[in-house]
């Protein structure tokens, strides 16, 4: 029994042994104080600070530059209106631009289409000398207006002949100050400038013959010039009387 129990206690002995052992041949070495090995961890907010630094943010969308349009808007807004860009603000002043481009653009195309004369009306090839203007300018007589219209008729250009019709008409109408001429003025202008209401009312059908011609392009040929032509000869009978 004595036997036993020294057996027991020996085994326990020896187990414990081993288990200190064991431990002890795992145990991490301690680093010496003359080491040179020293062991670092970073901060706390390491990667946080990197992570707000836009420069290490490769993940952010590059904005494309405003268009010129964007631009525009935002100056009249910011600079002239004293306006806060906002989405409903440049939604508003995109229409009221849209709609002062397309003002200007067809003021534009009135004043070609009302000057166009200026630029168009040579193509036939007439051989007018410069100081033979077929507009009235203030200047001419009326001895100039007979010749180029002579001319037009015998060569059968029937639009030139009316174009030169009507401009003696504005030269016999300003020298008998029925009209007071200027070059800013329409014929609007001169209807409206006729005291006599029966002048004004046969001038303005005249007037409307002539753009429906020379604007409106419409054909005149030898028959159609002929009923015209009689709109301006009784007119100006009627108007030196």
């Amino acid at each position: 029994m004595r036997r036993l129990v020294k057996y027991i206690i020996l085994f326990m002995f020896a187990c414990v042994g081993n288990v200190a052992w064991a431990e002890e041949e795992y145990r991490e070495p301690s680093c010496s104080p003359d080491s040179s090995y020293v062991l670092r961890a970073p901060e706390a907010d390491f990667l946080e600070k990197y992570r707000k630094d836009a420069a290490f943010d490769y993940t952010m969308n590059i904005e494309e530059a405003p268009s010129v349009w964007e631009w525009i808007k935002h100056w009249i807004l910011e600079r002239l209106f004293r306006v806060k860009d906002s989405e409903g603000a440049k939604q508003t002043m995109d229409i009221i631009l849209k709609i002062v481009l397309g003002l200007f653009a067809l003021g534009i195309i009135y004043l070609l289409v009302r000057n166009r004369d200026k630029f168009l009306f040579r193509k036939r090839g007439t051989d007018f000398s410069p100081e033979d203007s077929v507009e009235y300018t203030g200047e001419q007589e009326a001895d100039s207006f007979v010749r180029l219209l002579a001319k037009a008729e015998q060569e059968g250009d029937y639009v030139l002949a009316i174009r030169v019709s009507y401009s003696a008409l504005l030269q016999m109408l300003d020298k008998k100050e029925v009209i007071h001429w200027e070059v800013s003025k329409t014929n609007q202008h001169y209807i409206y400038e006729i005291r006599n209401e029966t002048w004004s009312h046969r001038f303005e059908e005249i007037s409307r013959i002539f753009d429906c011609v020379c604007y409106g392009e419409f054909p005149v040929d030898e028959i159609a010039y002929r009923n015209i032509k009689r709109y301006f000869t009784e007119f100006r009978k009627e108007v030196e009387g």
